[in-house]
């Protein structure tokens, strides 16, 4: 986090609050956010809270850096891991599947997942976090154009396809316990990746509405 030319100082200082991010990001995997406490984090980065203070003097402060780094590092393992694919691999394999479902398993995500649902009801927390998680999907779909020139000529159907990703492997971890069938996750994962493959080579496409039979007020 900090720059290259940073200083000793610059340099302790980003360490410590990287240590204080992922002491959050742990405490809001394992207990959720309404029992994240600055206390805990402190406790959970071995340091005392006045020294935490020092560098995020509020709770919502500190969850507001949090919900930037947590994404930045699921992003950011991502397109590394899929920039090392061979082309046949990311082509033709979707191993990018896979990927993203590790990924999706990371204490990251689980404590973006936890920020995503706490901010469903906390009025304080809503107004900070949706602008933050709006913008982080245009970076999403950004990135991905980059690392994915195969759909980079069709944006909206690359939007589309990352949001049904997005919306399975969301599903796949709030019910991964209630299900508990490694077989199943599997048979999803699997049609997931052939479906992706289909929409991107023009063999399966996006219906519109009425195609389907649905009535407008459905």
């Amino acid at each position: 986090m900090a720059p290259p030319d940073a200083g000793p100082q610059q340099r302790k200082s980003a360490e410590t609050r990287v240590t204080i991010l992922k002491a959050a990001i742990d405490c809001l995997a394992r207990v959720g956010y309404a029992r994240t406490t600055t206390q805990l984090i402190a406790k959970v980065a071995k340091m005392s809270r006045g020294a935490m203070l020092h560098h995020y003097s509020t709770k919502q402060e500190l969850i507001e850096s949090v919900t930037d780094y947590a994404f930045l590092r699921h992003l950011e393992q991502f397109i590394a891991a899929v920039r090392e694919l061979p082309e046949v691999e990311r082509t033709r394999d979707n191993i990018g599947i896979l990927i993203d479902w590790r990924l999706y398993q990371s204490a990251e995500y689980s404590a973006y997942l936890e920020l995503t649902v706490a901010a469903r009801t906390d009025a304080e927390l809503r107004a900070m976090f949706v602008l933050k998680a709006q913008r982080h999907d245009r970076v999403w779909r950004e990135e991905l154009e980059r690392v994915f020139p195969e759909w980079a000529g069709d944006p909206e159907r690359l939007s589309r396809s990352r949001r049904l990703v997005q919306t399975v492997m969301s599903g796949m971890v709030l019910n991964r316990e209630i299900w508990d069938d490694p077989a199943m996750e599997r048979a999803l994962l699997a049609f997931l990746a052939a479906t992706l493959l289909k929409i991107r080579d023009g063999e399966l496409d996006w219906p519109e509405w009425d195609e389907v039979g649905l009535s407008p007020a459905a």
